[in-house]
């Protein structure tokens, strides 16, 4: 194999042994070069220190866990260790993954650079609603292992990003050795909630588009980690002018895969002077209240009053 096959590292909490020779470990490494079998630690961890290493070794090794921050990972462990598969490739030696561009139309972050890093830019150069997102994620140590790209790309469940990014029109950019593509965030999961990623497929950069908005509004309660928390996301952008709505978004999330959209109520509500009608804002709660399947009476009520204040607040220009 070739040098960057598996650099061995110690683990601070140490290796659990599992059915036969394979291992997991818990915690990021912390010291320590060499080789190291899987029979050593029964999960071989790859380390690829440029984008090219990581395409090669996504394409050799086609079930291996892509590993970035790796808190969704550890907040599901159900014990001390967490269960990793017998392969892994983490993300947190390709410089290529965690940079920022910034221009007129996008701002670009790297799919592994992690959130504390993007919260760092400030909230000039972060869209309102996003920055307001990205806060809630979790604390400090949290945000320095979060990445963008880890809190879109987790199978079956809906972080907080993803509604926003959705309501911006954001793209993944998916790379695999020889191809790329572009991807919006809001196709990424698929209505039974696996990833729309082609086999060997990562995903390198986060495309948003930098537009003005009158107003951006991003609320959560719960989370979407605890199910038990009856989880809610609730973002909305408008776009007014001269007492007129321009454009307007609102999405919900209850951390399922289907969103809490309309975009015909959207469409509607275009053109429509401001104050909005007491009759436009029931017709459109009424629409707002039969979306979604799954929601809990707690959810489906908040998601509803959020709608109907952001609608009832709209600035006049």
């Amino acid at each position: 194999m070739s040098r960057y096959r598996i650099r061995s590292r110690e683990y601070g909490v140490g290796v659990r042994r599992t059915s036969g020779s394979r291992a997991a470990c818990a915690t990021r490494p912390t010291s320590g070069d060499g080789e190291c079998s899987v029979a050593d630690r029964g999960t071989a961890v790859y380390f690829p220190d440029t984008l090219g290493e990581l395409l090669l070794l996504a394409r050799r090794e086609p079930d291996a866990l892509i590993y970035s921050g790796g808190t969704f990972i550890l907040n599901q462990r159900v014990s001390r260790f967490a269960d990793l598969p017998p392969a892994v490739i983490s993300l947190q030696d390709v410089e290529e993954l965690k940079r920022v561009s910034r221009s007129e139309r996008y701002l670009e972050i790297g799919a592994a650079l992690p959130i504390r890093d993007i919260l760092a830019l400030g909230r000039s150069n972060v869209p309102e609603c996003l920055y307001s997102a990205l806060r809630m994620i979790g604390p400090a140590a949290v945000a320095s292992l979060a990445t963008l790209g880890g809190n879109i790309a987790v199978p079956g469940r809906i972080l907080t990003s993803v509604p926003v990014l959705s309501l911006l029109d954001a793209r993944v950019e998916l790379r695999r050795q020889g191809s790329s593509r572009w991807l919006a965030v809001s196709r990424v999961h698929k209505p039974n909630g696996n990833l729309e990623l082609a086999e060997s497929e990562v995903i390198t950069r986060v495309r948003i588009p930098l537009q003005p908005w009158s107003v951006e509004v991003f609320r959560r309660f719960g989370s979407e980690l605890a199910p038990e928390s009856e989880p809610l996301s609730f973002c909305g952008l408008a776009r007014t002018s001269n007492r007129i709505v321009e454009e307007i978004r609102i999405i919900g999330s209850a951390g399922l895969p289907a969103p809490l959209r309309s975009r015909d109520v959207e469409s509607e509500l275009v053109g429509r002077r401001i104050p909005l009608a007491e009759r436009d804002i029931a017709t459109a709660v009424e629409v707002y209240q039969t979306l979604g399947t799954g929601l809990t009476p707690i959810q489906r009520d908040r998601f509803v009053r959020l709608v109907q204040w952001f609608l009832l607040n709209l600035p006049a220009s």
